[in-house]
């Protein structure tokens, strides 16, 4: 077999397609490049559904492999969203929605998730519920954006989080990197403004502020495994990844993923009316799908052509990195200067030396199928290097050069059985346990300390560490597993701490931790220890003290307490739902600006989420309580159709109730007696 070739970089495939859908929108950005009236009010003119049809099918009859997706303004204020994504959908185009989020509730994540959308672009800005609620001019916009997250969390839609940098806002760029870590989005795509429309009566951020975060985040990427972090409109950030690495991943070379500018070049974006341009900041269009066909703009515009083989000038155009970065186009366009003009917010001098070619078309010496990399990323985080050094160890002896998804199955089966790994107390787990007898492997023992270990970590977890605590185990000669060898393994699947730590905030992190999920402690870890650190070098100091791991877990906990009472009574519910609870109580919290959960407010939220139970059984056309309403829910719900893991949650929690001996105790008479009332009304 062939070993694969990076992509041409010189070509001019449509890579990313923006639909401005409409103008309107529920919010009022300092920094949009709309003006104010017609974010308000629309236009008369936008396109309509079958003229955005019309576009897809001309997409998708040259490529199935662009990706559209379908902003504003706010894309949900269209009603035929779900159409679009459907209709692109069914075209074989990746159909994503940019939205701020405000009007994602769990209805509309639902009814786009079932249309095909792949995922949703979501805006934060601040981690500070007033600067962001400031900068997108509406008093509880925050709330609502965080509400929409959790919306996409619930009903399993992937999500993205976009940051847009000021030089208000530079300073929580760690913090942020930490937030989209924590809150489970897929991406990090971090916006430099360029100062159009409403934009231009606010400050830009400074160049010397756009090297600096630009260099935080090729930094961070180079360090995260499970999160991409990109910068957008910034194409110097090619040449800060070349500056630190000339083989970094991160250049052209690797492909558009590397942030430096699409425009014109493998982007474009159509606006309300239908006009064609290269980006939102540089406005003049190119012409009109409504009056020519799209390809014809595309591969006809003087524009695009000159965006793809441009003559720059000024300093751009004696800089060796002219290739890598070519600087920001729009930037010196917004500041009344020409398209190739030097970009004014780019602080490297040109040293004379020669022109940095983009990398040539090589054959990797391996790589993954798309498949198997989506098989990897399933692996825990501290498995997977193990797991990748296993598979590609595999098939290099194999003497080929892709590892497919086949070759990871193999691999399991070998160690597994062809069940995969077992979950424990499961019908066949002791068979599937098995490894084929051609590869049969004695067991090691373990001690007690590190049995008690592995017996505390989640159960689809168990079988994983155990096969890479024993191969590690008998690679250096070990007679048994132990809690060193455990506690190194886990140590080194986190990266190191560059200041100095006193006692106290190092207590505060594991004491905030212990409770947490090793797989958590994992990804939270390392964000909480970054975001210390980033407040100790914000005032300055050497070491990290106690106020700077406040500081972290206030922002990664968005600042929520618990009075001790209220902590003792979610600390005493069942194993099964016990997170669920905290979690749940955690996110109303914010939901209502709270810093500190009582027991009443504990009380209080509980009783919200039986009633709200109770007004989905009414929609089933039940009249009294029973668990029948599960059975109804999985015909009707799509996320309970097939599935195991809910049908067990469900079957644990009624065991639980039919054990109790007077299960009304559970939730109080008043509040069962309100439920009843409630469902006998339903005639």
């Amino acid at each position: 077999m062939n070993a694969p070739y990076t992509a041409n970089a010189g070509s001019n495939d449509l890579f990313l397609l923006a639909i401005n859908l409409t103008n309107r929108c529920n919010l009022a950005c300092a920094h949009c490049y709309m003006d104010a009236k017609t974010l308000k009010d629309g236009g008369e003119n936008e396109l309509t559904t079958e003229e955005v049809r019309g576009l897809l099918d001309e997409i998708a009859g040259r490529s199935t492999e662009t990706m559209v997706v379908l902003t504003g303004g706010e894309p949900l204020m269209r009603a035929d969203l779900e159409e679009l994504v459907a209709h692109g959908t069914g075209r074989g185009l990746a159909m994503v929605v940019g939205t701020n989020g405000v009007a994602l509730t769990d209805k509309r994540v639902q009814s786009l998730k079932a249309a095909g959308a792949m995922g949703a672009g979501i805006s934060v800005d601040s981690l500070d519920p007033e600067k962001h609620d400031a900068f997108r001019g509406l008093p509880g916009a925050w709330e609502k954006t965080l509400n929409g997250i959790e919306a996409c969390k619930r009903h399993d839609l992937s999500f993205q989080i976009h940051f847009s940098v000021t030089e208000a806002n530079a300073g929580e760029v760690p913090a942020m990197i930490a937030f989209a870590r924590a809150s489970g989005a897929r991406v990090l795509n971090v916006f430099f403004l360029v100062c159009t429309g409403r934009g231009e009566s606010m400050s830009d951020i400074s160049p010397i502020t756009y090297e600096r975060v630009l260099n935080q985040l090729v930094a961070a990427q180079e360090q995260s495994q499970d999160l991409l972090i990109r910068a957008r409109c910034a194409p110097h950030y090619k040449r800060i990844a070349y500056q630190r690495n000339p083989q970094s991943t991160l250049t052209r070379a690797a492909g558009y993923e590397g942030g430096g500018c699409l425009a014109g070049i493998h982007y474009c974006r159509i606006t309300p009316e239908g006009g064609v341009t290269a980006c939102p900041y540089i406005p003049d269009e190119e012409g009109n799908i409504r009056d020519t066909k799209f390809w014809d703009i595309w591969n006809q515009s003087p524009t695009f052509q000159s965006l793809r083989h441009p003559k720059l000038q000024g300093k751009c155009g004696s800089c060796e990195f002219q290739q890598l970065c070519g600087g920001c186009r729009a930037r010196p366009l917004a500041m009344g200067g020409s398209l190739m003009d030097t970009d004014p917010w780019c602080v490297h001098i040109p040293d004379g030396s020669a022109v940095i070619e983009p990398l040539v078309e090589q054959p990797r010496q391996l790589a993954w199928s798309e498949e198997a990399e989506k098989r990897l990323s399933r692996v825990p985080s501290f498995l997977r290097k193990m797991v990748k050094n296993r598979a590609e160890s595999y098939v290099a002896e194999l003497g080929l050069y892709v590892v497919t998804e086949e070759h990871l199955a193999t691999l399991s089966a070998k160690r597994f059985g062809n069940g995969g790994p077992p979950r424990p107390n499961t019908p066949g787990a002791k068979e599937a346990s098995q490894p084929v007898a051609a590869e049969q492997v004695p067991a090691l023992p373990w001690s007690e300390q590190a049995r008690v270990r592995l017996a505390a970590m989640p159960a689809f977890l168990q079988e994983g560490v155990r096969a890479v605590a024993e191969d590690v185990a008998r690679s250096e000669g070990r007679l048994e597993v132990n809690i060193k060898l455990l506690d190194r393994l886990e140590a080194e699947s986190q990266p190191g701490r560059s200041l100095p730590w006193m006692d106290e905030p190092d207590q505060m992190l594991q004491a905030f931790l212990a409770d947490k999920a090793p797989q958590v402690r994992m990804f939270v870890a390392p964000a909480l220890e970054s975001a210390a650190e980033h407040f100790a070098k914000k005032r300055r100091a050497t070491t990290v003290e106690r106020a700077d791991a406040e500081a972290a877990i206030a922002q990664l906990t968005g600042g929520v307490e618990w009075d001790e009472d209220a902590l003792a009574r979610v600390l005493a519910a069942p194993d099964f739902n016990r997170a669920g609870i905290k979690k749940a109580a955690e996110f109303n919290a914010r939901k209502e600006g709270l810093t500190r959960i009582t027991s009443g407010d504990l009380t209080r939220f509980r009783n919200n989420a039986m009633m709200r139970a109770v007004q989905r059984m009414k929609g089933f056309g039940m009249q009294e309580l029973s668990f029948d309403a599960y059975e109804i829910a999985r015909d009707r719900v799509p996320r309970l159709k097939d599935n195991p893991e809910a049908d067990k949650r469900f079957d644990t929690i009624r065991s639980f109730v039919a054990a109790r001996e007077n299960p009304g105790d559970l939730l109080g008479r008043d509040l069962l007696e309100k439920m009843k009332a409630q469902l006998k009304n339903n005639k």
